[in-house]
């Protein structure tokens, strides 16, 4: 039989069920742990530099001066279980251990039916039923459970973007790292402060949060919903510029928040090494809706 610790949001706090000791570490605790709003919200769209209204889009070519528009969407933690529904499909307990938000019924049997199916999610917009996840940090043999995550759509390129199709499958990061990646796709930093994402994890000030942060491809092959390896049918843009053949997506960049850590350098991830930081996402938007915020990007 597979020990599975899971730790599922209820109103005004978190009920946590299973064995602690059958994986090795401890939940530490967080004070301020939001609750799943009730409200459906639709983040605004926010305009980069020379963004602006968009005009008239200048034909199918679109506005290139709307690159950068962005919107955003706010998600509390959903549950931590030992399961991937995009690597490990129908395999529970088989995986290490990922910190989940969004949809609120994921599991190892999951499918892009399903989360349209049940809908109910701990992101502020109803409208986002997509499964979001990324392993567990642990400080010293103690789960370090995050206050949130921050997810942005962001138009990256200079062409125009569609919405990413419902039951696409995305993953960000290495999860075998053992030396830092790229900066542009994992970082560290601290909440509220201006400076460039570093490769490691540091101690932030008393009123800031520990912030991770994850970057996801935005050029789609066209075809496939997902790949042998889960990466294949993606790539990231090169120079704001996706590869002939390719459609442009929004990037999906998600930020973390986890309380202040004073030790840092006894930080790991379920997966392994601090530098194995990845995410994974699976659309379950509302896809109509989905499409009618994305098309504002352009």
């Amino acid at each position: 039989m597979n020990k599975r610790f899971t730790t599922i949001l209820v109103a005004g706090g978190l009920l946590v069920a299973g064995v602690a000791g059958a994986i090795g570490f401890t939940q530490q605790a967080s004070a301020d742990q939001p609750t799943v709003p009730a409200a459906d919200t639709t983040q605004a769209v926010r305009r980069g530099p020379g963004g602006g209204a968009g005009g008239n889009g200048g034909g199918n070519g679109g506005n290139g001066g709307a690159r950068g528009a962005s919107f955003r969407v706010s998600c509390a933690p959903a549950v931590v279980d030992a399961v991937d529904p995009i690597v490990m499909p129908g395999h529970a307990g088989m995986s290490h251990f990922h910190q989940f938000f969004g949809n609120l019924a994921i599991d190892e049997n999951t499918t892009a039916a399903s989360l349209r199916a049940e809908p109910a999610t701990s992101c502020r917009n109803g409208a986002d039923s997509s499964g979001y996840w990324v392993p567990t940090l642990i400080n010293n043999g103690a789960m370090v459970s995050p206050t949130g995550v921050e997810i942005t759509y962001r138009k990256s390129v200079s062409a125009r973007v569609v919405a990413h199709p419902a039951g696409l499958m995305l993953i960000a990061g290495s999860s075998k790292a053992t030396e830092a990646q790229a900066t542009s796709i994992v970082s560290w930093s601290c909440s509220g402060s201006n400076a460039a994402g570093t490769a490691n994890p540091t101690v932030c000030s008393n009123r800031q949060s520990l912030v991770a942060t994850i970057r996801f491809p935005e050029c789609w092959d066209g075809v496939n919903l997902d790949s042998a390896d889960h990466k294949s049918h993606v790539s990231y843009a090169a120079n704001r510029v996706c590869a002939a053949g390719t459609v442009a997506l929004p990037q999906i960049e998600m930020r973390i928040n986890y309380p202040r850590q004073t030790a840092v350098t006894t930080l790991s991830l379920a997966s392994g090494s601090i530098y194995s930081m990845h995410a994974d996402f699976f659309n379950g938007w509302n896809q109509r809706r989905f499409e009618r915020q994305v098309a504002r990007l352009n």
